[in-house]
């Protein structure tokens, strides 16, 4: 009898956590990003706080945490709540609470397209050591992520965590081998191209574009661990891979670590998803593409409450580090929104590199909770934070290579000065190449005689200063579809050589280049140094053999390991 009553009280202790967490949370206006606790986010905080237990440091490594990364696609700086302005209307109440009771990553950088991203949140390291800085993999390509790189999810094996990845792999799939379950993961479930259609998970490309027709050929690209899979055409895609995440939560044993790898298809599109997501916003949003962008996002947040409250059911959340970040900017084209930065997906300006991400946890410090950390912080720094920081293991002992990532849980648990003072953002062999004109050589002197090819489309930061070359693309800064603000800005920076302050200037305004020339010349020798360190970019091409009408009418691969 006592153990049943035992039992109905832990029930009930249960379900009351469950729904103060999962209790609206009060809409706030935005406000500058502090280092300070801040009464406005103290109230959900501390509602947060009951779920879990409140250490005054970080988990120990005797006890590896349960390590959730959530990496949402393409969405904009200015899309998540807790950002929104100039009239944005996206709503993401949840990731809002989430953020407000952890540790906000306010000048924290991604690359400007997806593969990238992933590319170096799995090794830890930068994009010209791996050869791929030139590229991202698309349907066909004869390449992937190197075989000879240790991911990220290998090296947590070996600590004995159980690794799983739900969603969009886009690192490559010509062969076996460069599947995620041959690369350190015990199971994937989902998309391993870089998009598809939400229900029917297909993804079409041309082979051939100097045909007149230019037939498009489209071919399934989910997968159940090794293979591809038509059992689950129909169901939306956010929903899908949630409901494969709560089953992989509600069958894991408590007592080993889980590392759960979530790179959500949502914000990317395309439009369609269920009509339950756009009734908020389809009487205030004129702008078709916009109302199912917004839509989108606000799939996505709720996909992230319902994974939290399974970890909090099945009682795993109190031992868990959950991350959020984003892979690139969102795209303006898609209708996303980066205000007030500049440009977008695709760009090294601010909107295309600056990325909205958090840490949650009950094991962080109760003093950190409700912060916002301004330390530099690049995607490449969560290899050596998840291992060494967060699950206590050593990276000397088992892994060779150089690294470009720091260590960072000791800055984002105690708010201190992040180890990390530069990032390459890239360095782009091709694109975007310029000319160098009359104008340039009378400001700069003949090109050869500079420490970098400044007419190559690179930027790098160094403290609060970013140095970008060659051409930019466009910089336009882009206000929601929604906005009733009137007055829209435009600049067109295209000298080959911009310098700015992104402390002082983080809209990328003013052009300091002329002004700080010797800094310039300093910051153009960095990046030569680092021009020296890559390896040739991968050759690759569209494989005729990777056809999916050759493969059942799936995204196979198609070369031999």
């Amino acid at each position: 009898m006592a153990n049943r009553y035992a039992l109905v009280i832990l029930l009930f202790l249960m379900i009351v956590n469950v729904n103060i967490l999962l209790a609206p949370a009060k809409k706030t206006q935005p406000k500058k990003p502090t280092n300070k606790k801040s009464k406005k986010s103290s109230t959900s905080k501390d509602r947060l706080e009951q779920n879990g237990s409140s250490p005054s440091s970080p988990p120990p490594p005797s006890s590896p945490p349960h390590i959730i990364f959530i990496l949402a696609d393409d969405l904009g700086w200015n899309d998540i709540g807790y950002h929104a302005k100039a009239g944005s209307l996206a709503k993401t109440p949840f990731l809002d609470r989430m953020a407000e009771t952890g540790v906000k990553l306010e000048n924290y950088y991604v690359q400007p397209v997806c593969s990238p991203t992933r590319s170096q949140l799995m090794t830890g390291r930068y994009q010209i050591r791996m050869g791929t800085q030139h590229t991202n993999f698309s349907p066909g390509e004869n390449i992937c992520l190197p075989l000879n790189e240790t991911l990220l999810p290998e090296l947590l094996q070996k600590q004995g965590y159980v690794t799983h990845a739900i969603g969009k792999w886009h690192l490559g799939m010509a062969k076996r081998a460069c599947l995620p379950t041959r690369r350190g993961f015990d199971s994937f479930f989902g998309i391993v191209l870089g998009t598809s259609d939400h229900y029917t998970y297909e993804r079409s490309i041309v082979y051939d574009k100097k045909l007149p027709n230019r037939t498009a050929t489209s071919g399934n690209n989910l997968y159940e661990n090794e293979n591809a899979t038509t059992k689950y055409i129909g169901k939306f895609s956010a929903e899908l891979y949630t409901e494969r995440a709560i089953d992989i939560i509600r069958k894991h044993k408590k007592k080993k670590p889980l590392f759960l790898y979530l790179p959500f298809q949502m914000v990317h599109k395309p439009d369609k998803l269920p009509k339950k997501y756009l009734r908020d916003f389809k009487r205030k949003v004129n702008n078709r593409d916009r109302l199912h962008y917004l839509g989108r996002v606000a799939a996505l947040d709720l996909a992230v409450k319902s994974i939290v409250k399974a970890l909090i059911v099945h009682q795993l959340y109190d031992n868990s580090v959950i991350i959020f970040s984003t892979d690139n900017g969102g795209s303006v084209k898609h209708m996303a929104s980066n205000w007030p930065l500049r440009g977008g997906k695709g760009r090294l300006w601010e909107g295309g590199i600056r990325a909205v991400g958090f840490v949650h946890s009950p094991l962080l410090p109760r003093k950190v909770r409700g912060s916002s950390y301004h330390g530099l912080m690049h995607i490449s720094d969560w290899f050596p934070t998840l291992i060494e920081g967060v699950a206590g293991g050593s990276l000397k002992k088992s892994f060779s290579k150089s690294l470009d990532g720091y260590n960072v849980w000791k800055s984002i648990t105690s708010l201190r000065r992040s180890p990390r003072v530069v990032i390459l953002h890239n360095i782009h062999p091709f694109a975007h190449v310029r000319d160098w004109r009359t104008k340039d050589m009378k400001e700069w002197g003949p090109l050869n005689k500079l420490p970098f090819n400044a007419t190559l489309r690179a930027a790098i930061r160094i403290g609060d200063w970013k140095l970008m070359t060659g051409g930019p693309g466009t910089g336009r800064r882009y206000l929601p579809p929604e906005s009733s603000v009137k007055k829209l800005f435009i600049y067109d920076d295209q000298d080959p050589i911009r310098l700015y302050n992104i402390k002082k200037d983080p809209k990328e305004m003013n052009n300091l280049a002329l002004n700080f020339t010797g800094k310039v010349f300093r910051m153009l020798r960095k990046l030569g140094h680092y021009q020296k360190q890559a390896v040739e970019p991968l050759k690759y091409h569209i494989d005729q053999r990777s056809n999916p009408s050759l493969h059942n009418g799936a995204w196979t691969p198609w070369l031999d390991d």
